[in-house]
């Protein structure tokens, strides 16, 4: 069985699983690619003798919806670490010409520096179990080879106070963006965001992430884990 899942913000992708695993009247579950903590939308859980197509799932064409604030920076690229300002005057000067100018280059197969913060294995182990230990820095970040296919600015704003639980600091006011990217497996849009911040020269983070479509498997239809969790509990 697929099940499109409506992952919440907060929960990892592991959590999801485990959840349904221990609730479930299922023998085997897993998911088909991860999604950020502080990400939410389309989770494919896959179960029983579905695990197996867990390669062809994750070959599946994806779409995010990102919101970028700029002129800050953060070790994981988003709000699980602390912000700190980087290049704001640049950033409040920001223009939406300058942004789909900068968005050319990451059109088509490029390589992509994956994040400190992620689940990639660099000598055994996961690399945000490095980057907790404070090790991150001292190890050669791999590349990857990933493919965008289509990147749309959605919205951009000059002055936009941000309001988000993981922000202390109520005052940041800053240049924003949302952009739609349509991209194949192993894209981190977290990486996209770094990259943008440094093309632009200034810092850059996400504050707000959505996968919004995995082939034909759409937001709109996700599941909520609660729903899901009553529709297949173990009898």
């Amino acid at each position: 069985m697929v099940i499109n899942v409506y992952k919440p913000r907060g929960w990892t992708s592991n959590d999801v699983v485990q959840k349904i695993k221990h609730a479930c009247k299922f023998k085997k579950v897993g998911h088909a690619g991860t999604l950020d903590p502080l990400a939410e939308g389309v989770l494919l859980i896959l179960t029983d003798a579905d695990t197996k197509r867990q390669s062809e799932f994750m070959s599946l064409r994806k779409e995010y919806m990102v919101k970028i604030a700029f002129g800050y920076e953060s070790d994981s690229h988003d709000l699980r670490t602390p912000v700190r300002p980087l290049g704001a005057t640049v950033a409040n000067k920001l223009t939406r010409d300058a942004l789909q100018n900068a968005l050319g280059k990451y059109m088509g197969k490029i390589c992509q520096q994956v994040p400190a913060y992620s689940a990639v294995h660099v000598d055994g182990k996961r690399l945000y179990n490095f980057a907790r230990g404070n090790q991150s820095t001292t190890l050669p970040l791999p590349y990857k080879e990933i493919e965008i296919y289509d990147i749309t600015i959605c919205s951009f704003k000059n002055n936009e106070q941000l309001n988000y639980p993981e922000i202390k600091d109520e005052q940041i006011i800053c240049t924003t963006a949302e952009l739609r990217v349509s991209c194949g497996k192993g894209t981190y849009i977290r990486s996209l965001v770094r990259d943008l911040g440094k093309d632009l020269g200034c810092g850059a983070v996400a504050v707000f992430l959505i996968r919004t479509k995995v082939d034909g498997y759409t937001v709109e239809n996700g599941l909520p884990l609660e729903k899901v969790l009553l529709e297949h509990l173990k009898s």
